[in-house]
């Protein structure tokens, strides 16, 4: 049985505030870290790509790790890189070793996802709920710093009290979690997951797709946030409104987490709620890209944070757990390996760009709403139908019903003259070897071999009634 531990789930939740901090701190105190460092910009931007690489090598050993030797520990080694981070980057001078802070970042933000998602999974609640709520905190965080970086940089204050403050919020959560007992359920991954069945096929495709979706849906979330402030500024919106766009983005974002975890709880329609927003995401980027006017940016970037950072990442991980329950640490890391491809990656591509002249900083984040898109209509497809109502359902089932009544209304209609070819060579009405035929027929064209024995006693009952209905049209 699952334990509840709500004080375990408001460590877990104030961590990642914390990783909501860590992910735009480097950009929002970008200036002044590249006169730290002695480095233009443009030059200094490429160390945001040390995260990527710092998730991307540590993400599957978290994973193993967090199976193997427990999450609290993975947990804890994840806060404390966490901490040192954000102690050291303020007051370091060389951006070697940015360079390799950045990357403990990365190491500290996969220990964190490899131990925290089977965590919430372990524990009693809502699992894509909680999973989703770690996002409003993230959103919180991103609506919060930027408030913080502006007012430090208005009053002259030294801009690392934008590092301290997460660090003491940090700090306090790791006696929290230090002095903690988990649970048994935590430790030991006992617990039951609903699990999703499907063929192998299908499986293979929909576990693909989900990957993908790992990098698509942080990749667009990394380039926005990164990237929105400095392209309203070159496309001549004003200094307040190039911020805002972030405030609204994060607005956005803890708005539709919010709305997320309230239909997730009252009804299941987590399947149409990802289709949704991958579309919204889509369509919002497209218009924040290409957009000369304010109003509408500001407009499209709450929309963009009501759909593409409303918790999606997080749906898709709880979908690809609920495909493989028995691995949810390694499948946990596997996914978000695909993200820190993007934490790496969309610094390289964003930081050539930035020093190209009239190019759409923007664009890219479109084609990949698009792909992201793309994969949530796939999954629509390939995944079974969760949710529905018993009315819908026998909805359906009378719709099958239908057709199969015609279509034994034409099979009969065939048994007819099945009946006068019989009759007139004076055949016996019973055929064991046809009927032998016609089941081994069926077991083989069964694809869900489960289904085997049942289909075929289906099968049985409808040749005993022709038989009977052959014989009693044979007598009259």
């Amino acid at each position: 049985m699952k334990e509840s531990n709500p004080r375990l789930k408001i460590g877990l939740f104030f961590n990642y505030f914390v990783h909501g901090c860590g992910l735009i701190i480097l950009t929002q105190n970008l200036g002044q870290l590249a006169n730290n460092w002695h480095s233009s910009i443009a030059s200094a931007s490429f160390v945001l790509s040390g995260i990527g690489i710092g998730r991307l090598a540590a993400y599957l050993s978290m994973g193993f790790l967090s199976d193997r030797i427990g999450r609290k520990q993975i947990l804890l080694f994840g806060m404390l890189s966490y901490l040192l981070f954000f102690l050291a980057s303020p007051i370091n001078q060389s951006i070697p070793l940015a360079y390799g802070l950045s990357i403990l970042a990365g190491i500290a933000n996969s220990a964190l996802d490899s131990a925290t998602y089977p965590i919430l999974s372990e524990l009693r609640g809502h699992q894509k709920a909680n999973s989703v709520s770690l996002k409003a905190f993230m959103s919180s965080a991103e609506f919060i710093l930027p408030v913080i970086v502006l007012t430090a940089n208005r009053a002259n204050w030294w801009f690392g009290l934008s590092f301290l403050f997460p660090a003491v919020i940090l700090l306090v959560n790791i006696l929290n979690v230090a002095l903690l007992p988990f649970p048994k359920s935590v430790k030991k991954a006992a617990t039951k997951v609903k699990k999703i069945t499907l063929t192998k096929g299908k499986k293979a495709l929909v576990t693909g797709a989900l990957l993908i979706y790992g990098y698509t849906s942080m990749a667009v979330m990394i380039w926005f946030t990164q990237w929105i402030s400095i392209f309203a500024k070159n496309i001549g919106f004003t200094d307040t409104t190039a911020h805002l766009l972030l405030s609204l983005y994060s607005l956005g974002s803890i708005t539709g987490v919010l709305l997320a975890i309230v239909l997730l709880r009252v009804q299941v329609i987590a399947r149409r709620l990802f289709l949704v927003q991958n579309a919204l995401s889509f369509i919002s980027m497209s218009i924040v890209a290409l957009s000369k006017t304010e109003g509408l940016s500001m407009l499209a970037c709450f929309t963009f944070g009501f759909s593409a950072a409303a918790g999606l990442m997080q749906m898709a991980l709880s979908t690809l757990l609920s495909l493989y329950p028995e691995k949810k640490g390694l499948l946990t890391g596997l996914f978000f390996s695909f993200g820190s491809l993007a934490s790496f990656t969309v610094p390289l591509i964003t930081g050539i760009l930035v020093r190209m002249k009239d190019v759409n900083l923007m664009a890219g984040d479109i084609l990949i709403a698009l792909i992201g898109l793309v994969v949530a209509v796939l999954l629509q497809q390939l995944l079974p139908q969760q949710g529905a109502s018993l009315k819908e359902a026998r909805k359906r089932i009378d719709q099958i019903d239908d057709k199969l009544l015609a279509l034994l209304e034409e099979r009969f209609t065939a048994v007819e003259e099945v009946i006068a070819f019989k009759k007139e060579k004076a055949l016996a009405v019973e055929d064991l070897n046809r009927e032998k035929k016609v089941l081994e027929k069926v077991a083989r064209q069964t694809k869900n071999r489960a289904l085997v024995p049942y289909n075929q006693a289906i099968w049985q009952a409808m040749m005993d009634q022709s038989k009977t209905y052959q014989a009693t049209k044979q007598k009259n």
